[in-house]
């Protein structure tokens, strides 16, 4: 399990489950499957699991919980203690608040901020559940790459000023994209050198290395 301070999961939003699915099996050999102990609707919802852990959560756009229009996107989790302690200082530091610290089923609180250089991050205070087990492997997410037109800053506001370590995370300059949180895929048992963009068919973002 990620530590405090650390990312420990994302959910992939999608229009699509069965196509998502099907791209994140064809290109990094994921499972998208119902997890029985998830109390999510399964018509809503799946997760993804890899080497017997699991990956991601898929999440409908069809479910009622997100407005009409809304873009396939992902959201990536950064492990808390206290997820309102963490969301209050993120907006004392001039983030804006999209979810207030809500409790999800017992799994967690959850709250989503969108951070003063525009990208959205959510808070995650596990309950039941933690997020992400597996060690550094092929084929797994293996850290975060942050941009902004003012990188620097933007390292600042999580690690200075939210005490947020993100170790192993980027922060770089955007260069056409908007300010985003976006993960890095080891495809290769080696260190990375370099971050290549893939576009998934349903329109997600990652890089691989």
């Amino acid at each position: 399990m990620r530590p405090a301070g650390e990312f420990c999961w994302m959910d992939i939003k999608t229009p699509d489950l069965d196509a998502t699915g099907r791209e994140l099996d064809a290109v990094l050999g994921w499972e998208c499957v119902v997890d029985p102990e998830d109390q999510r609707d399964p018509a809503t919802a799946r997760k993804a699991r890899f080497e017997g852990h699991w990956m991601a959560g898929l999440s409908s756009l069809h479910s009622g919980a997100y407005p009409p229009g809304t873009e396939p996107h992902v959201s990536y989790y950064v492990a808390v203690d206290d997820a309102v302690h963490a969301h209050d200082a993120a907006v004392d530091e001039g983030a804006t608040s999209v979810i207030p610290p809500s409790p999800i089923a017992g799994l967690g609180v959850l709250a989503t901020v969108v951070d003063p250089f525009g990208a959205t991050v959510s808070l995650w205070q596990p309950g039941t559940f933690a997020g992400w087990t597996h060690p550094a492997i092929p084929g797994a997410p293996r850290r975060m790459v942050h941009t902004s037109i003012t990188p620097t800053a933007a390292a600042g506001f999580y690690r200075d000023r939210l005490g947020l370590p993100l170790t192993g995370a980027v922060f770089s300059t955007r260069t056409g994209e908007p300010p985003a949180w976006t993960a890095v895929i080891q495809v290769a048992d080696r260190p990375a050198t370099a971050f290549a963009p893939l576009r998934l068919p349903s329109g997600h973002v990652f890089l691989f290395a």
